[in-house]
Order: C-alpha cells, then structure tokens, then sequence
C-alpha cells in the first residue's frame, strides 16, 4: 500500500472546480481496487460533478448497468486499476480512479482512464494517480500506454504533457486527443 501527502497549494485551483480543497489535506493511499469497492466507486462516481462525468465518460451519458461492478472486478490479467483513498473505516472515501486495460496484446498496447475527485483536482493527486499507473503498466510488460480525451478536456491533457505523454488529435475526430507514451527504454 502506497501512502502520499498532497498539498492542496501544489497548483491553483480553477474557477471549474466544485468545492474547496481541504485545508490540510489527509493522507492518501493509493492501491489496487478489488470486488469489495463497488459501494465506494458507486458513492466516488455519483459524488463527481456533472463535468467530471461528461469527461470521464466523454459523454453526458448515464451509467449502465453493471459498469461499476465492471469496474471494480477487474482481470488482473488483461487490465489494471488503482483507487485513491482518504480516511479509514466508515469514512473512507474514494478520491481518484485510474485504470488501463490491454488493447492490443501482441504489440503490448494499452488504453488508459483517470478520474479524480472534484475537489481534489489540481492538487497533484491527478500526477500521482497516473504516474503510479504508469508504473503498474510498465511493471506488467505493457510496452505503450495511450488513451483518449476530449480537446476540451486542459487539464488532462496538461497533465499527460507533464509525465511525458505525445498529444495528437485522434484519427476521425477534432473532438477528440489521443495521448500516448512509451514505457520501453
């Protein structure tokens, strides 16, 4: 289990955002998800704002059924994915979501997805979430990880530049940005 302080004054927080960040922040725990997390991804995803959603989900789409379960037992096999958590017990609460699940084995790609909490956007969570991602994807042999985001989407896409990934618009569609990196050296 992986044990982080944040800082909420590691970056301005924008006008987009709901809420505040907390004052001091508490410490976060990043690990794998397991089938026991539903009612967590359940209360993390109904609790984002109705723009964390459309560009999670890149659509205003509602959830289909399933999808959470889906989402909490995963085939470690074939995919990937880490919770972000702060407190203990009853209070724990789910502040961030990454994911990445193999797209093509045979050229050892794979997709990924991050989502993090409303209010702790902008706070380096979103940096940590997917560096560590990062770090599982390398770790279990993927040679390339690449996702999609909508254009619109500044913060993921800065994000992405920061840990190196290439942007470029995706083939077929200005909406949307295709972000990639290498994980072979």
């Amino acid at each position: 289990m992986m044990l982080h302080e944040l800082s909420p004054a590691a970056d301005a927080m924008s006008p987009a955002h709901v809420g505040e960040a907390p004052a001091a922040p508490p410490a976060v725990r990043i690990r794998p998800i397991n089938p026991a997390d539903v009612e967590l991804e359940r209360r993390f995803v109904e609790g984002l704002s109705a723009r964390s959603r459309y560009l999670r989900l890149l659509s205003g789409r509602q959830l289909l059924p399933g999808e959470l379960e889906r989402w909490a037992n995963i085939d470690p096999a074939r995919e990937i994915a880490l919770v972000a958590l702060t407190g203990d017990g009853a209070d724990e609460q789910e502040v961030g979501f990454a994911q990445c699940v193999v797209e093509d084995a045979a050229a050892g790609r794979w997709d990924f997805a991050i989502v993090i909490a409303d209010r702790w956007q902008g706070h380096g969570l979103g940096r940590r979430l997917l560096a560590e991602l990062v770090d599982a994807a390398r770790a279990a042999g993927a040679a390339t990880l690449s996702g999609i985001t909508l254009a619109e989407n500044r913060g993921m896409v800065a994000l992405a530049r920061r840990l190196g990934f290439a942007v470029r618009r995706e083939d077929g569609d200005a909406t949307l940005l295709r972000l990639e990196t290498s994980l072979r050296s």
